[in-house]
């Protein structure tokens, strides 16, 4: 049965449809990847998961519940990293982390333990005293990832997780995005860069026009090389 569902969504913004009709499900415990041009509704689908804006019609299921009309248990069950710092830069990483533990309702000893798990998991226990102002790119990004975490969510939101770093540190990145996956939360990715939804997706969904145009299964790679599996996505994107 699939955790996530999507079922018929639709938006319109200044008379423009930016999600049309849109069907998805997404199967419990991957990492699924979401790529698209610029204007293909990327945005605003995540925006409408997120509760951030709400759908003109349609609703979206996380195990059978409705996650449009119990946003409870959408904040309870589902994080959310963007690609800007989401966190406090005058704060130390773990007033960061008390602090966003209180606002998602994680009980004061539940959040200590928590940050000892994800600190170890991030390997920030090092910067833990350091103020956010101060931490590296690419221990941003983990601190980000680290906070969306902090509830423990069946469900992980990530946008853009690698913009703006140099390969080593994506690839860094990429690491502890499948420690999270591991640990059994689903994932979903929007990102620009091809190859690494090859290398670390199990599917990729091809948004065009406001709807999931293509599924594809990234794990077969007896049916698809790298090199075919991106001419594909590029044709399609091209097409639509």
């Amino acid at each position: 049965m699939s955790l996530i569902e999507f079922d018929c969504l639709r938006k319109t913004l200044r008379g423009r449809r930016i999600i049309n009709d849109l069907s998805l499900q997404v199967p419990s415990g991957i990492l699924f990847g979401l790529i698209g041009r610029s204007g293909s509704g990327k945005t605003t689908l995540f925006k409408i998961f997120l509760g951030m804006m709400n759908a003109d019609s349609g609703d979206i299921y996380l195990d059978n519940k409705s996650l449009i009309s119990n946003k409870k248990y959408l904040r309870k069950n589902v994080g959310f990293a963007s690609q800007e710092n989401m966190l406090y830069d005058e704060l130390t990483l773990y007033e960061n982390i008390k602090y966003f533990g209180k606002l998602y309702g994680v009980r004061r000893g539940e959040i200590r333990q928590r940050a000892e798990d994800l600190l170890n998991l991030f390997e920030l226990g090092h910067a833990r005293n350091l103020l956010v102002k101060n931490l590296s790119g690419g221990m941003m990004k983990r601190a980000n990832i680290l906070i969306s975490m902090i509830h423990n969510p069946k469900v992980l939101v990530l946008d853009e997780p690698t913009v703006g770093l140099d390969p080593l540190l994506r690839d860094k990145i990429w690491e502890y995005i499948h420690k999270v996956n591991n640990l059994g939360t689903t994932i979903l990715i929007s990102s620009h860069l091809f190859d690494e939804l090859e290398l670390n997706c199990s599917f990729i969904g091809i948004m065009t026009d406001g709807k999931i145009s293509k599924i594809v299964d990234a794990r077969d790679k007896g049916t698809f090389t790298e090199k075919s599996l991106r001419k594909m996505l590029e044709a399609e994107l091209q097409n639509g």
